[in-house]
């Protein structure tokens, strides 16, 4: 059960950090949307939170995968 538990937080987590990563790369720190303010950091555009949740849940995940065992049915 421990491996599919780690399969299942390590496809949400990638997914997540993935969706989050693109809306990184769609904000105000990468693109200049309002050139007066300048670049704004992680912390301004508010995704650094989703960022650490998100790639704690996708370790998690492939920490699970690793290192669980499954009992051997006869």
């Amino acid at each position: 059960m421990a491996k599919v538990l780690g399969a299942i937080l390590t496809i949400v987590g990638g997914l997540a950090f993935l969706g989050v990563f693109f809306m990184y790369l769609n904000s105000s720190a990468v693109l200049p949307y309002n050139p007066a303010d300048g670049m704004q950091g992680i912390l301004d555009v508010g995704l650094a939170l989703p960022f650490i949740l998100f790639g704690l849940i996708l370790l998690a995940g492939i920490l699970m995968l690793k290192f669980s065992s499954e009992p051997e049915v006869k």
